[in-house]
């Protein structure tokens, strides 16, 4: 049951002018919502809330109807529980999936509260939605745990594969957009990319792209590598720089890409970061920031990784020198 404070906000809520609730719901820094009738209409909501889910025309609306992509994650379930026992729900960073544009989800993790609000016999009336997108939290905290989980794989001699796989994998597991991480390492010819990681895109799709060459129009990777700047394609459907690569990766459902080029401490180009989606897409703010990460941790662990396979063959050289001689 609701907590003494809890069941004041309650009643206060359900004797409030509709005005004043209103005026509360627009200055409110959180998401908030009012839901009424056996469907849960929509009948109020906050800029918060709008923004949260696209806005999207939902005042008058079922949820099951404005929502749907909320039916299937189990809030509407939720809610019918919380109408039912008149007990509130609280959540703590709890996952969800948001409908964008074009039919795209965004990942999000939201902490909420679904607060009943009950008539004088005691049965829910409505129901008060209120949280907090907590997203960014989320996403910092991960980011700095796997990030140096990262380096501490590379301190401890993993193989670089594995190494860059697993920042991969942080990329895809904090992205909001179902991201598909892929790193190419420049060749010793300074001319063609190589596998470097690539733990969720199609198999077939990075073995065709496997030595691949650079160049002026070569893709975005074969292009960032090139240029030495970074390339974003929003579709790869109509994008000239895909026109020698565009019906492989369409094959392979990707439709969107960029590439950024990972470059060393003496700013030589040492392969290329890419960030593939399944829809056309533009980067956001977001996007941009883990790049900066993703980048600047690759070049730590490429770099290192170079210079001890370099001291390795320098060790070996000259040890075959002494075996000669003696």
């Amino acid at each position: 049951m609701p907590s003494e404070p809890a069941a004041d906000n309650v009643r206060a809520l359900r004797g409030a002018d509709r005005g004043w609730l209103r005026q509360m719901f627009e200055q409110a820094p959180g998401f908030m919502a009012l839901l009424e009738d056996a469907d849960h209409r929509i009948a109020m909501a906050n800029p918060a809330f709008f923004n949260l889910v696209g806005n999207r025309d939902l005042l008058g609306r079922a949820v099951a109807e404005a929502l749907p992509e909320f039916v299937e994650q189990g809030f509407v379930d939720m809610l019918d529980h919380v109408a039912e026992s008149a007990e509130a729900v609280v959540e703590r960073a709890l996952p969800i999936s948001v409908e964008r544009e074009r039919g795209s989800f965004e990942n999000l993790f939201v902490d909420f509260v679904f607060q009943p609000l009950l008539d004088t016999e005691g049965r829910t009336a409505a129901i008060f939605v209120q949280g907090h997108d907590v997203t960014e939290h989320k996403r910092s905290e991960a980011l700095r745990i796997a990030h140096n989980h990262v380096l501490e794989m590379a301190i401890g001699d993993h193989p670089l594969e594995e190494t860059l796989n697993e920042l991969l994998r942080l990329v895809e597991s904090t992205s909001r957009t179902g991201v598909l991480g892929s790193i190419l390492l420049l060749d010793d010819d300074g001319v063609h990319l190589r596998h470097g990681a690539a733990p969720s895109l199609p198999p077939p799709y990075m073995a065709a792209i496997d030595g691949s060459p650079i160049g002026p129009v070569a893709g975005s990777c074969g292009t960032a590598a090139y240029t030495a700047t970074p390339v974003f394609v929003f579709d790869i459907a109509t994008d000239p720089l895909w026109a020698e690569y565009k019906e492989l990766a369409l094959l392979n459902g990707l439709k969107s890409c960029w590439s950024i080029p990972i470059m060393s401490s003496r700013q030589k180009v040492l392969g290329t970061f890419a960030m593939y989606h399944r829809e056309p897409r533009e980067p956001t703010v977001r996007d941009l920031v883990l790049v900066d990460v993703v980048t600047q941790t690759a070049a730590l662990v490429i770099d290192r990784k170079r210079a001890e396979t370099a001291l390795m063959e320098r060790e070996q050289a000259l040890a075959a020198i002494d075996d000669a001689g003696s």
